[in-house]
């Protein structure tokens, strides 16, 4: 079962933390049933259900083909409530995900939304065009260049040290010990 609900994680490229988040359920529960520690409980099944309806509830429990409900009248405006109310909200990958509260939401406000981030993320990638190691400007930091030496060093007048004695120690457990000449 762990392998399954790691492909729906992978289906819908979705990290360990954030499918926790988005189900519910702790990331250390998480973490024990993909390291074999637990098994997953109904209520963490229950959780991965609610959150993605379009997964049949067979495959998740029992691996029996296929994953996903086969929907034939998606496009269908007689549908049965949930599928109208999944119709609402923005679908990734076959399933629906209800981001926001307003559950009045249209596919058209949906597509506008998604085209309108998508714009936003490509003005933001084409900002970004510099080097890789190119600091980020923040209003307040002030950065100071990698290549410029400091300058500031402080010279101590010391007294110059001087030898005092001189230890030689031998693997048959003797020694010599040696004093410069005053």
């Amino acid at each position: 079962m762990k392998d399954r609900i790691r492909l729906i994680m992978e289906d819908q490229h979705l990290t360990q933390k954030s499918f926790s988040q988005l189900t519910g359920i702790g990331e250390a529960s998480l973490s024990s049933i993909f390291n074999d520690r637990t098994k997953p409980t109904l209520n963490h099944i229950d959780a991965i259900h609610k959150k993605f309806p379009q997964v049949r509830l067979e495959w998740l429990l029992y691996g029996t083909p296929p994953m996903y409900i086969e929907n034939e009248n998606q496009n269908d405006a007689s549908s049965t409530p949930a599928s109208s109310s999944l119709d609402s909200s923005p679908a990734i990958g076959g399933l629906a995900f209800d981001f926001d509260d307003d559950a009045s939401l249209s596919a058209a406000e949906a597509s506008s939304r998604a085209s309108s981030s998508n714009e936003s993320s490509a003005a933001s990638s084409q900002m970004h065009q510099g080097s890789l190691f190119d600091q980020p400007n923040m209003p307040g930091v002030n950065h100071t260049p990698k290549n410029q030496p400091h300058e500031n060093v402080k010279y101590i007048d010391k007294p110059q040290r001087k030898i005092t004695e001189i230890r030689i120690f031998y693997d048959d457990q003797t020694w010599e010990t040696f004093v410069p000449k005053k």
